[in-house]
């Protein structure tokens, strides 16, 4: 049970590693509950404005 647990918040923090550095897109509500809704406001604000 616990090794599941580890899998899992392991798998997170990759996950939210690559949101942060740019090398995964996803969409900013699904974003917002992995890397909190701060965070992924500015990040997406950021990437949505050197986009235009």
């Amino acid at each position: 049970m616990k090794t599941s647990r580890a899998e899992e918040i392991r798998k997170r923090y990759h996950y939210r590693r690559l949101v942060l550095t740019g090398k995964a897109k996803l969409p900013v509500k699904t974003a917002a509950k992995l890397i909190g809704p701060d965070c992924a406001y500015h990040l997406y604000s950021r990437s949505s404005l050197s986009n235009k």
